[in-house]
Formats: C-alpha cells, structure tokens, sequence
C-alpha cells in the first residue's frame, strides 16, 4: 500500500527529515503558527520529533502526516515543486478525547489561502482513512475566532461533536463519521 496520495493539484508524501527545513520554516512562520502551535515558536528538535512520529504511526497505524506540494508536470519532479503545507491525521490526546480518537490537521503557506487547497487536502486525507484505513470517526479542534478552519470542516461534512462547553482554550470540536462520509458518496480524491 502506497501513502501517497495525488488529487487534482496536489502531490501529498509522507513528511521525511528530507522535509525538516521547510517544515521547520512553514511551522514557525507567524501565520500558521497561530492557529496549529498556539503562537509558540516550535524548535528543530521538536520539527525532528513531529517528523519520527508521523512515520511511526504510519508504520503503526497507517497514518500521518503528509506535506503538500503542487503536482508534479511533465518531466518535474515526482514529488512535485516546493512544500505549500501539511495535511495529516493523528491520534488526539486531551481532555475530551477518548483513546480512540483522531484528529485531522491541515497548514497551508498564506500565500496559497484561499484557493481550496485545504479542502481538497483534507478531503484525500478524509477519504483515505475512512477508505483505506478504515477509521471509523475523524475529529478536529478548532480555535475560536478560526473562521476559516470552521469553514473547511463544514466543507468537508464534519459536524459539532462532543456536547457540552467548548475545550480549556475555547477551541470547539467537530468530526466526521465513517458512514456519513461513504453514504455522501463523496469519495476518495486521491489516487493512492
């Protein structure tokens, strides 16, 4: 089985230490930082351990953390141009999770913001898990005030989840459902 997934303009693969600098430089710029690192500036060694645990649950579970680069053309590069974001899954610990639960998380670079990239991303993502893996439920924590997340969630089909007052920090929660996702028919996008 193969973890790389290609949609309509992306390229997504697996995150290796070939990636640690532009992982390192996308996660600690200023923007996508805000919102996936709560504004803390994260260290190389840690970009070193997001990475080693990301290939863990791939050998594990059969899942991770992708980065997204624009397909490749012609005769480019098979792993297509230069890194415009993250797109993964992982499993999600708090306070209001069960040991069950995953967490989708996407980061695009600002400057490919609007474009539906993050859809698109996390609908492959979506689709390999519930068809692939075989997941049964897909969560996401999302902060307040973070419209934009909030929208790509509705996008995807994901759902308020988890009743009753939001998380410690305010996030609110959403998820989407294996039986849900296959009876939308929405399909997997990517070609693994």
């Amino acid at each position: 089985m193969s973890e790389v997934l290609r949609t309509g303009r992306l390229a997504l693969h697996p995150v290796s230490m070939g990636d640690h600098r532009a992982l390192l430089a996308h996660w600690t710029g200023p923007l996508v930082r805000r919102h996936l690192f709560d504004d803390k500036v994260i260290s190389p060694v840690q970009v070193t351990e997001i990475i080693a645990a990301s290939q863990r649950d791939f050998a594990i579970e059969g899942y991770g953390l992708w980065g997204l680069r624009p397909g490749p053309r012609g005769g480019a590069d098979p792993r297509g141009g230069p890194l415009v974001g993250v797109a993964g899954l992982r499993r999600h610990d708090g306070p209001v999770h069960s040991a069950v639960d995953v967490e989708i998380l996407y980061s695009l670079e600002p400057d490919r913001w609007g474009q539906g990239l993050a859809v698109e991303a996390s609908r492959a993502v979506l689709g390999y898990a519930f068809e692939v893996v075989g997941l049964h439920r897909i969560t996401a924590e999302i902060d307040t005030g973070n419209t934009t997340s909030a929208a790509v969630a509705e996008q995807l089909g994901m759902r308020p989840w988890r009743a009753g007052p939001d998380g410690p920090d305010g996030a609110s929660y959403v998820a989407a459902d294996r039986t849900h996702w296959l009876g939308s028919r929405r399909g997997i996008d990517a070609v693994p």
